[in-house]
Parts: C-alpha cells; structure tokens; sequence
C-alpha cells in the first residue's frame, strides 16, 4: 500500500470537544488503538464473512496466533473457521517464491472449498519484500474465475484500528456494487402492507455477532418492517456484502 493511501485512510479530524484541552487526557490520535497491528485488524473485522476462505500470506505464526480470536458465530457456512496461510519460510522469501505460493495457495482454496470469493490478507515479510498482491490476486481471479480481493494490511502500516478501516476499503473498492439485493417473496411484502408497515433496506456496520448475540435482536428489525440486506460483517455472506450499496441509510453499531 502507498503512503498516500495509508494517510488518506487516517485521515480522521477529531470532534471539536476533542481539540479542546484536557487535563490528564491525551489528545485523540487518527489510527490509535491499544494492541493489536494493521493485519490483526482487517482480520477480525472482515473474518465473520461465512462463507469467504480467508487467506493469509505471510508466515504460519502471522495466521497461527490470531485466528478465529473474536469468537463470532454464524447461522450457516463455516468456512471462515478454517485457517489458510501460504507458510512463507525464509527459503520461499530467498527463492522469490512467495508470489507463487500465494497464486497455488488460492487454487488450492477454490478447488477444494468451491467459495464463492477469497480474501487474501498481506502481513509484513511479503509487504517487506515487495510481493505484488494486487496482480496476483488479478491472475488468480482470472484463471480460476472466482473473485480475489487483495486486502494489503501488512502489520507495520500501523494500528488495529488502521487495519479496520483498510479492511472496509478493500469492500468498498472490490466488493460493494457487486449486484443488487434479492426482491422480498410478494408474499411476504403482502404481509407487511396490510398490517401498514413500510420496509425499509438497512446496513449495519460494526456488528460481529460475537457468541451470537445479533441474533437476539434481529427479530426486532423484521417487526419494524427493516430488511437487513448486510451486516458488516457478523454472520454475513458475500453476496450480502456486493448488495449494500442498495440499502437506505448505514447504521454504526
């Protein structure tokens, strides 16, 4: 990723009680968090996607020590449980190979789990060497026909917070607007006119499910006449995902 692009992304004014000063309270930073680098972020927030295979090109240790730690549950596909990793050692880094592995790895991925996309997260001995993530994943799509979306979120560009916002940019660039939203049964429409409600197509963004708990209130939208076309990103599917550029308004959870 460029400087530029990672600027842009922390490019976050604060709100203006912000910029006034606080005994004893540091001034907000664009980026900041407590633990966690740039990879850790994207990861945790674009992992609850179902029915994606998450690919992680670096190291084992990069995919070993972090996966599947925000404890999001999902009503369907499990494939977001298996880990995959291209295993980058130092002879594949010595070799320049790299590129090459993360090519098999993702028709390894489609072959055997048939997804019907592949995200493929960068971390740092890849971005450090300069491996081009954005053709191979080109390559990669066009030979095997399934979308690959590059997510370049490489741990030293900074933050977990960073790495949130790069994993929602690469939705933005790669996946919303994919296609449009399925039309209700009419049935179902029929439903809600005569008891006099109007539905209406949302988003909402920051929800993970975690141990399950969107599943509590969903209930409640489908009273309120509020189809849910995408939850950015617990217990979301792809094609979700393509549609939300057709939703009314976006909810921050």
């Amino acid at each position: 990723m460029k400087p530029s692009d990672v600027s842009a992304l922390l490019d976050e004014p604060a709100c203006s009680h912000n910029r006034k000063s606080k005994s004893g309270c540091a001034k907000p930073k664009p980026g900041a968090s407590a633990g966690g680098c740039a990879f850790d972020g994207a990861q945790i927030a674009m992992l609850p996607i179902a029915d994606v295979a998450h690919v992680v090109h670096g190291p084992i240790a990069c995919a070993g020590s972090s996966w599947d730690n925000r404890g999001t549950r999902t009503t369907g596909p499990t494939l977001y449980k298996i880990g995959m990793t291209t295993d980058l050692t130092e002879q594949d880094v010595v070799m320049g190979r790299s590129e090459k592995r993360l090519f098999h790895a993702i028709g390894q991925a489609i072959d055997s789990l048939q997804p019907p996309a592949v995200f493929v997260y960068n971390t740092c001995v890849p971005a450090l060497i300069g491996d081009d993530l954005d053709a191979v994943c080109k390559a990669a799509a066009r030979h095997f026909g399934v979308p690959v979306v590059p997510i370049d979120c490489a741990g030293f560009y900074g933050t977990k917070n960073l790495g949130n916002r790069i994993g929602a940019d690469a939705m933005v660039r790669h996946v919303i607007g994919g296609r449009e939203p399925d039309p209700l049964p009419d049935a179902v429409v029929a439903d809600y006119a005569a008891r006099g409600i109007r539905i209406h197509d949302v988003n909402l963004i920051g929800e993970y499910n975690i141990a399950g708990e969107f599943w509590h209130v969903a209930p409640l939208f489908d009273e309120l006449g509020l189809r849910i076309l995408c939850t950015l990103s617990g217990d979301a599917r792809y094609h979700e995902v393509q549609t939300m550029h057709c939703a009314e308004v976006n909810m921050m959870v």
